[in-house]
C-alpha cells in the first residue's frame, strides 16, 4: 500500500473508511455484546481527519502539544465534536435505547428520542486561558452527526474554519469568561448564533453512507468551492436564550441597521429584521457586524482591554 498524500480526496477517503467506518463497525459488534456505549474516541479522528483535509501535519505530541502545525511558526486548534452514537432514550418507558438498538430494549417500543446534543467544549480557566485562546490562527471544528436524526443511519462530517481573530469569537470569549464561566468549558453548539456570528467557514463536508461508501462533496482547491459565511434565516434564533439576546438587543440592533419596526417582542422584531435583510436593506457583513455589537458589547465593554 503506498503512503497516503495529506491534501487529497483519496487520503481522506481512506482514513474516514479506516479510522472512522471500520473502527465504529467494530465498536458497534462490541457494543452489542457488552451494552457499553459504542461511542470511540472520535477528537483523535477528528485531528487525523484536519490534518488530511487541509495537508497541515499535527504537533506529534496528543493533547500537550500543537493540534495543527501551519507555516510560518503558526498553529491552529481543533476541536471535535460527535453526535453519532450518543444514547437516546424510550418515548414510552425512558429507559436507554443505544443507537443500535431500533427499539427499546426493555418494553420493545419503537419509538426512540434519538440525541444530538453534543457540542464544541473550549476550556478557559483564567485570564492567560483567555489570552492563550486567541493565539492559534483558526479553529478547525470537526462534526459528525446523522443526515436524518430519526433514520440514524447516513453521517455526515463536516469541517469549519474559524479565525481566532473573528469579532464574534474574541466578543464571546470574552464575554463567557467574565459573564457566564462556572468552572465548566465553554460550550459551543453547532447551528448556534453564537457559532454563526463567528463567520465559521465549511471547508469540508462528505457524507458516509450506511453501507460504508463515502462521497466527499467539499474539498479544498480540489472539489466544492468555500463559500462566504452567512446567517440562517434569523427568526429561526427566536428560540435563543433571552439572557444571550434580549428583546431590548434585537430592537437596537434593527434602529442600528435602519430597520423601522414598532414591535418590542423577540420573534417579530427577527421576523421584520429578515424581511429587510431579504429587501437587502444591508449587507450581510453589516448584519453580522451589528448582531455582534449589540449581542456581546455591552456586556463586554468594561474588559475592552483584554482585546488582542
Amino acid at each position: 500500500m503506498s503512503t497516503p498524500r495529506l491534501g487529497t480526496i483519496e487520503a481522506s477517503e481512506g482514513l474516514l473508511t479506516d479510522l472512522y467506518i471500520d473502527l465504529r463497525t467494530k465498536v458497534n459488534f462490541w457494543s452489542s455484546v457488552t451494552k457499553q456505549t459504542p461511542q470511540a474516541r472520535m477528537g483523535y479522528v477528528g485531528q487525523h481527519l484536519v490534518s488530511v483535509v487541509t495537508g497541515f501535519p499535527g504537533g506529534r505530541s496528543g493533547a500537550r502539544g500543537y493540534d495543527l502545525v501551519l507555516p510560518d511558526g503558526k498553529h491552529a486548534e481543533i476541536k471535535t465534536c460527535s453526535r453519532v452514537d450518543q444514547l437516546g432514550s424510550c418515548a414510552s418507558c425512558s429507559a436507554g435505547v443505544s443507537s443500535i438498538e431500533s427499539s427499546c430494549p426493555v418494553c420493545a417500543s419503537t419509538e426512540v428520542n434519538r440525541k444530538d446534543d453534543s457540542k464544541w467544549l473550549i476550556s478557559i480557566k483564567d485570564v492567560k486561558e483567555l489570552r492563550d485562546c486567541f493565539k492559534p490562527e483558526h479553529y478547525y471544528l470537526v462534526l459528525f452527526d446523522y443526515k436524518d436524526l430519526d433514520s440514524a443511519a447516513d453521517i455526515q462530517a463536516r469541517i469549519w474554519r474559524v479565525s481566532s481573530m473573528s469579532i464574534g469569537f474574541v466578543y464571546c470569549m470574552i464575554d463567557y469568561y467574565f459573564n457566564i464561566k462556572k468552572n465548566a468549558p465553554f460550550n459551543l453548539w453547532p447551528d448556534s448564533l453564537k457559532f454563526h456570528l463567528m463567520r465559521p467557514e465549511l471547508i469540508y463536508s462528505a457524507e458516509i453512507a450506511i453501507t460504508g461508501t463515502i462521497k466527499t462533496h467539499l474539498f479544498p482547491k480540489v472539489r466544492g468551492t468555500v463559500t462566504d459565511p452567512i446567517l440562517p434565516d434569523l427568526s429561526s434564533f427566536a428560540s435563543t436564550r433571552s439572557e444571550n439576546l434580549p428583546s431590548e438587543s434585537v430592537k437596537k440592533i434593527a434602529i442600528d441597521l435602519g430597520v423601522r419596526t414598532t414591535s418590542t417582542d423577540r420573534r417579530d422584531l427577527l421576523i421584520d429584521l429578515e424581511s429587510s435583510r431579504k429587501k437587502g436593506t444591508f449587507s450581510e457583513i453589516e448584519l453580522v457586524d451589528t448582531f455582534i455589537r449589540g449581542m456581546y458589547w455591552p456586556r463586554i465593554k468594561t474588559h475592552k482591554a483584554l482585546l488582542p
